[in-house]
């Protein structure tokens, strides 16, 4: 016996894009953990079965795509590997992170013990966003240790009771977001984006295929101190100080004054819902707005007020928010936000810990990028930061992470309240653009981050752009590419970036 229930406007969301990606590798989490010591298979399962028994997710698939359906009971699904090496097992790893999850027959949670030597296990965990997002693991793990202490022991785990389960929230959610909500919230975001590139342009756009990479950069502790020290002074918080250096950081490299960063808040503000696993997250949007020539007092004041704004309006589910800002359909290009931040400060990274054993997670550099580049800065245990970029390697090149990352702790490290955001100044090749596109206009002037359509133009006017711009600066491009990129700043480094006139 199953019971069907409505799904959430995320995991609606998450079922679309596994079918534009049925292997699930872009929406699935895959963490491989070292375990040294008296590992007890047996304790194992019996734990990890009182946790599918405890959380509905763990029994739930999705045959249609349109509902969720929960079935009554379940064991948790737990295969046994012998390796030889390590390698091996990080091979493994690796194998797993390339399995597809069904959908409809489930389960959407593995886990494979790989047995190394009597007293060294591998424990590879893999799970689909749809069941749980970040903060369930972390939940999950939590537990997870509790639930295996107490199998040791013989004992149930002592584990307070659910107070609701996940398919709760998700017909809460619906019933709050009514059409008049809704509205409201739709209103309130095109104000705030109107105007607003929604293309980034860090790098010219491309077929996308996913394959993912991850490069890591660890921060020197001298600069960790100090953007807490400038936290701490400005009174703001660690987030605002990181977020706001990232958001510089790309808007120097992209042209751009206003640059748009996709946040994964929790979205678990029932105090109900803190310990219940599934897919709560929320892509939330926040605009950097470097323009003015602010110091970076004035920018933190800024992300902070944008963050806050950006929170007390989440509840307007992305998809619906991408509808109705309608951007250019581009296949090569997420809409609206094409880079997401993240912070994990230390101890929210669902650390697994195992009674009498030593747990050590492995790093893995997975063949998949849920975004076309995250930024991410993990705080460690001794205090300092890595900075993570993880990003699809058919749009970026490792060298341009890599830049990228140095960059970012550049600017951290010369961060002081007075320092200016030193926008990029017009180059000669934008001004001959701005006048051009004035001209076409036939306005006062255009801003390099102007949409020529927002602006007033038309299809028409678009040629009479190209036309000039060939006979003006000797260099071609198609009508696609100036629909793709219709501001003076994308124009401009898309013309560098071509290189030699014709």
């Amino acid at each position: 016996m199953t019971t069907v229930f409505p799904m959430s406007f995320a995991q609606q969301r998450l079922c679309f894009l596994h079918r534009m990606d049925p292997t699930g590798a872009a929406h699935a989490t895959v963490r491989c953990h070292r375990v040294t010591g008296p590992l007890d298979s047996r304790a194992l399962q019996e734990a990890l079965d009182a946790l599918v028994a405890r959380h509905e997710p763990l029994r739930t698939v999705f045959p249609l795509g349109t509902q969720q359906h929960i079935a009554p009971e379940g064991r948790a699904q737990v295969r046994f590997v012998e390796v030889t090496t390590e390698a091996e097992a990080l091979r493994h790893a690796h194998e797993e992170a390339l399995q597809p999850f069904d959908l409809e027959r489930g389960p959407l949670l593995r886990l494979t013990v790989l047995r190394l030597e009597p007293r060294t296990h591998f424990l590879l965990f893999a799970v689909h966003l749809l069941v749980a997002d970040g903060t369930s693991l972390q939940v999950f793990t939590e537990e997870l240790a509790i639930a295996y202490r107490a199998a040791l022991l013989g004992r149930p785990p002592a584990l307070p009771e659910l107070p609701v389960q996940y398919v709760d929230w998700a017909a809460w959610q619906r019933e709050q977001l009514t059409a008049e909500r809704r509205e409201s919230l739709s209103r309130w975001w095109r104000e705030q984006l109107s105007g607003v590139p929604l293309f980034l342009d860090l790098v010219p756009p491309r077929p996308v295929s996913g394959r993912g990479r991850r490069m890591h950069r660890v921060l020197p502790a001298a600069v960790s101190d100090s953007v807490r020290a400038l936290a701490s002074t400005e009174r703001q918080t660690v987030f605002t100080v990181l977020a706001a250096a990232c958001g510089r950081v790309l808007g120097h490299r992209a042209g751009r004054e206003r640059v748009l960063l996709g946040l994964a808040v929790a979205n678990r503000d029932l105090p109900e819902v803190e310990r219940v696993l599934g897919f709560f997250v929320e892509t939330v949007v926040l605009q950097v707005d470097l323009r003015d020539d602010v110091d970076l007092r004035a920018l933190l004041t800024r992300v902070a007020s944008a963050t806050a704004a950006a929170s007390a309006h989440k509840d307007l589910p992305f998809e619906q928010l991408v509808a109705d800002l309608a951007p250019p359909r581009d296949p090569t290009r997420s809409p609206v936000v094409q880079v997401n931040f993240a912070y994990h400060p230390v101890g929210t990274a669902g650390a697994l810990s195992l009674q009498d054993c030593e747990v050590t997670e492995l790093l893995l550099d997975l063949p998949s990028a849920k975004f076309e580049l995250t930024v991410r800065v993990e705080e460690r245990s001794d205090g300092a930061f890595t900075v993570w970029g993880e990003f699809d390697e058919s749009l970026f090149e490792p060298a341009f992470i890599e830049a990228l990352l140095a960059d970012y702790e550049d600017v951290l490290r010369t961060a002081t309240p007075d320092a200016r955001t030193s926008p990029r100044r017009s180059s000669t090749r934008e001004q001959q653009l701005g006048r051009i596109f004035a001209d076409v206009l036939k306005v006062a002037s255009v801003a390099p981050d102007d949409d020529f359509f927002q602006r007033g133009g038309h299809s028409l006017q678009l040629v009479e752009v190209a036309v000039r711009i060939r006979n003006e600066l000797g260099q071609d491009l198609g009508l696609r590419e100036l629909y793709q990129h219709p501001t003076v700043a994308g124009i401009a480094a898309r013309l560098d970036r071509t290189g030699a006139p014709r």
